[in-house]
């Protein structure tokens, strides 16, 4: 098989941080160390750059027009993707050159990532729910318009896309996300010199401090199991615009001795911080977190996870038996099950490995490219390409 051209689209990338674009960059790395020519197209407020980032190359592009969250990008892509083999967008957002691969009659795959959706609750307040539905079904129908013109959709999760309005009666492939399984067992190794120790009562969260999130419900649970005199404390990583919201919540409800914010934290810092828990919480409720990428990392590092039982999310928890799930939105299930987790040290013990040797066996990115390779060959096949 010939190695091919590659082009990745997505509106944003490094240094701008995400889920996509860190999906984008994995993946990307993945491929060239396959062989391929990665060249990776995205916004930039400003003429045209490129730049050259190990093997990749990075083309970004001014915008013409569009909100900030999704640029329409200039038409200088168009002759740039001329050559390619294989156009790989992702979404969302992606209102930008959904039409070239068309012009080129070259196979265009698309990583649908997440529904857009208004969340019914910002931080403690609830949304109108009649509003809420009317932008609900306009994001559904301009997507809709936009994955009627592309090859192939991906979907990194099937319960996710049995649930998705938006992908409704549109064929799908599903491949999840990856992560550098390398990288955690180096990391588990560097933490086992340094004397990490499991904490029979430390609990973890990651991720972006935002009310889609979760946190306000894990905060409740938090004050339950306080009520209920269980021992446990709370370390909670990362920054956002909840974050004085929280800490508020946490001083006027007596629960310092319980829960701390760790803020944004180094690599060997949060490495140390997986070694040493014995439970990780994903608590969120919106269908923007689709997959859940920080139950990769906490199982890789030997540590289950309780979480929503989301479309996607819970698709990690139930393949991996790595963990446990909960009702969304439920303080008292989620404080419930981190009390039986925390008691039952064994079937805790038993599920962190199960979980961590599936993470290993089913989700590097090495495993993960191929199939994403395997995809790129069938469908020039498809269109007639010599291979």
């Amino acid at each position: 098989m010939k190695k091919l051209r590659i082009a990745m689209l997505s509106s944003f990338y490094f240094p701008h941080v995400g889920g996509t674009e860190r999906y984008v960059h994995d993946l990307s790395f993945a491929l060239a160390q396959r062989g391929h020519t990665i060249t990776i197209f995205s916004h930039f407020p400003g003429p045209v750059q490129k730049d050259e980032y190990s093997s990749i190359q990075i083309i970004r592009i001014p915008a013409i027009w569009g909100p900030a969250y999704s640029p329409i990008l200039a038409p200088q892509p168009k002759r740039m993707l001329a050559n390619m083999d294989i156009i790989h967008a992702h979404a969302p957002p992606f209102f930008f050159l959904n039409h070239t691969a068309k012009i080129h009659g070259i196979p265009q795959v698309l990583t649908y990532h997440c529904d857009i959706e208004i969340p019914e609750r910002l931080g403690p307040i609830d949304l109108p729910q009649e509003p809420k539905k009317i932008i609900d079904r306009y994001f559904i129908k301009s997507t809709q318009l936009h994955l009627k013109k592309v090859d192939r959709i991906v979907t990194t999760t099937r319960t996710y896309a049995e649930t998705s309005a938006t992908l409704a009666g549109f064929p799908y492939t599903v491949i999840p996300i990856g992560i550098n399984t390398a990288r955690y067992k180096e990391q588990l190794e560097q933490c086992r010199l340094r004397g990490c120790i499991r904490k029979e009562h430390e609990i973890l969260f990651v991720g972006r401090l935002v009310a889609t999130k979760g946190l306000w419900f894990l905060l409740e649970a938090i004050e339950i199991l306080y009520t209920r005199g269980v021992k446990a404390h709370f370390t909670i990583v990362g920054t956002g615009e909840e974050l004085l919201s929280l800490k508020l919540f946490v001083t006027t409800h007596n629960l310092e001795n319980m829960v701390t914010f760790a803020g944004q934290v180094d690599d060997q810092t949060l490495s140390d911080l997986y070694s040493t828990a014995s439970l990780f919480i994903l608590p969120s409720f919106v269908r923007l977190e689709a997959f859940g990428i920080v139950q990769l990392e906490a199982l890789a590092m030997g540590v289950p996870v309780i979480a929503s039982d989301m479309p996607g999310v819970n698709e990690v928890v139930q393949r991996s038996g790595g963990g446990w799930l909960v009702p969304p939105k439920n303080p008292e299930a989620l404080a419930e099950k981190i009390q039986y987790a925390l008691e039952h040290k064994e079937e805790r013990l038993a599920r962190a490995q199960q979980g961590q040797e599936y993470v290993f066996k089913y989700y590097d990115w090495s495993v993960i490219s191929e199939q994403f390779e395997n995809l790129y060959y069938e469908l020039l096949q498809q269109k007639g390409h010599t291979l």
